[in-house]
């Protein structure tokens, strides 16, 4: 072998050694990196490894060409150089050589960017699937319920097919937050939006508006239809919920409008449905309303009260009313339950039962609910003071109120600064309350107790309780509803009704009080059943401060 031979042949040697050498080592870095910082799919290292490789190998190709191509045209000893087939000879397997190894190293850069490919047509799909469905039910957002009634429209313009939009709103869905944190509240939606999916039917759309506020629409429905699936769904919505042991009750409020006799477009009718919801709420919620034209007006109004609402208390605008209760054994006044008026300037005297649902909603209820308990209280004490006989004061805590992490701490600071004994406190919570979560009411409750005060179940009948459930609560009364003892003496179930109370409440061992007497025959009634005590007007309205203590006195 010539020298110049011996030249190439090293050379060749050489670049292929360094090669090697590099790819080696890169790989060991690459192996060891990849133990601590595991990828799926292509390892980006053994990439990089490659790419670097490729190069290092087309330098030293480049490099052994440049030798081949010397060495040809170099003469040797006997003055010619080597022939060009020869020439040939060596630079062919070169180039194939060379490239079927870019072309390996090339395959996983094709499989990396079909990955990627892959990888971003997927993620485009979930961009486009979470424009148009709620992250957390799954459910149609606002924007594709809209597109899906703006298509139903569409199909029933045609031969005036009629359809129906329901807007249900979850009631005191907030206090499930506020008490229980905000992942038992979306397991809670998630628990809503299934039972709602199993109790429409097949065909019809059910959407996630936002928070808990939900939209259904139905297909080819016109009010009776629309009032059936409304009502199907009060009633399943009403059985309670069961997350990690607990149970939830929580209840709907329903409202409907109609195509084409509300509204031709789907915004329009959709916040019709929306109006009637929050008529659906002021019936007391657990209701379902159809939108009517004169909605508008309430709706005006109710905007009215709220804001008027936020600016009563500093305007000195509430008021404090008293009804007494009487035993109805003795006849004497045993009690009385503090009740809150409101004085507009504009509006003038306005009923309870148009702003405290509002309260409620707005969070004002809070501050509101604290005011009446340590005014109710202050009056309680200035009458012990005058010497008066001792009264119970019932006050009413709102779902809002009861939800406080520190109504405990407030109730028992309203008795300190007021020098109240708390044993002439009641305070009474709805049955719906009462029923919200097992574990954490029976526990609120008992700290209350151990203050020294009442506990009145009030609104009785009106839920689902059972004797077996009222077992447990640390409880001194059940209060009958008044939409009972109203019509006592015409429907015989509600007569019954007052009857299975009463006895429950006797196996209780605690009071029975009838609100809403009106007349001598609910009295004879009540007291042939052995009710304890009762209120209403056939007894007194309520009254203010002064004129209650004018009563009390004369007595």
């Amino acid at each position: 072998m010539s020298n110049m031979q011996s030249v190439h042949a090293a050379s060749l040697r050489q670049s292929a050694h360094i090669s090697y050498l590099h790819i080696k080592e890169v790989d060991d870095a690459s192996l060891h990196r990849r133990q601590f910082y595991p990828t799926k799919g292509i390892n980006a290292m053994t990439l990089r490894t490659k790419i670097i490789a490729m190069f290092t190998f087309v330098v030293a190709l480049l490099l052994s060409l440049n030798n081949v191509l010397l060495y040809s045209f170099t003469p040797t000893s006997s003055g010619a150089g080597v022939p060009y087939g020869w020439t040939l000879l060596l630079l062919i397997p070169t180039l194939l050589l060379g490239y079927w190894f870019v072309e390996y190293l090339l395959r996983p850069v094709r499989s990396l960017l079909n990955q990627y490919d892959e990888e971003i047509n997927h993620k485009n799909k979930q961009i486009d699937y979470y424009a148009n469905h709620d992250f957390l039910t799954g459910l149609p957002n606002r924007i594709l319920f809209k597109e899906q009634c703006r298509d139903a429209l569409q199909r029933a313009k045609p031969s005036n097919q009629p359809a129906a939009i329901l807007f249900l709103d979850l009631d005191r869905f907030k206090i499930v937050n506020d008490m229980f944190g905000h992942s038992t509240g979306d397991d809670l939606l998630r628990a809503v939006s299934k039972r709602l999916q199993q109790h429409t039917r097949f065909g019809d759309t059910v959407s996630r508006i936002e928070g808990d506020e939900f939209a259904l629409l139905l297909d080819n429905a016109d009010g009776d239809e629309a009032a059936r699936v409304a009502q199907l769904l009060l009633d399943e919505l009403s059985k309670p919920f069961v997350l990690e042991g607990n149970e939830f009750y929580v209840t709907p409020s329903i409202g409907i409008s109609l195509f084409p006799n509300d509204a031709l477009d789907e915004e329009t009718l959709v916040k019709h449905a929306d109006t009637a919801m929050y008529q659906a709420k002021e019936l007391g919620r657990n209701h379902f309303r159809f939108y009517t034209k004169d909605m508008n007006e309430q709706m005006a109004k109710r905007a009215r009260l709220e804001k008027g609402l936020r600016k009563a208390l500093d305007r000195d605008e509430l008021t404090v009313h008293y009804q007494p209760q009487i035993d109805l054994s003795t006849g004497e006044i045993t009690g009385m339950e503090a009740l809150l008026r409101w004085h507009h300037p504009e509006l003038g005297v306005v009923s309870p039962a148009d702003f405290v649902p509002l309260a409620e909603e707005n969070g004002m209820i809070i501050p509101i609910g604290e005011w009446v308990l340590r005014r109710a209280c202050v009056q309680n004490k200035a009458w012990l003071d005058a010497g008066l006989p001792p009264m119970r004061m019932a006050v009413n805590l709102s779902a809002r109120q009861f939800q406080q992490n520190n109504l405990v701490e407030v109730v028992k600071q309203v008795l300190k600064d007021t020098d109240l004994p708390p044993s002439y406190l009641d305070l009474e919570i709805t049955e719906s309350v009462a029923m919200f979560n097992e574990s954490y009411v029976i526990a609120k409750l008992h700290d209350l107790k151990n203050l020294g005060i009442k506990i009145s179940i009030d609104d009785f009948g009106t839920g689902y309780s059972s004797l077996s459930y009222l077992k447990k609560f640390p409880i001194d009364a059940l209060k009958i509803d008044r939409s009972f003892v109203a019509e006592v003496m015409n429907d015989t179930d509600d007569a019954e009704i007052i009857a299975t109370i009463i006895s429950m409440a006797r196996n209780l061992k605690v009071s029975v009080i009838a609100e809403g007497v009106e007349n001598e025959d609910q009295l004879t009634y009540l007291r042939n059943q052995k009710c304890t005590e009762a209120q209403g007007y056939l007894f007194s309205k309520p009254m203010d401060a002064l004129e209650l203590q004018s009563l009390l006195v004369r007595i």
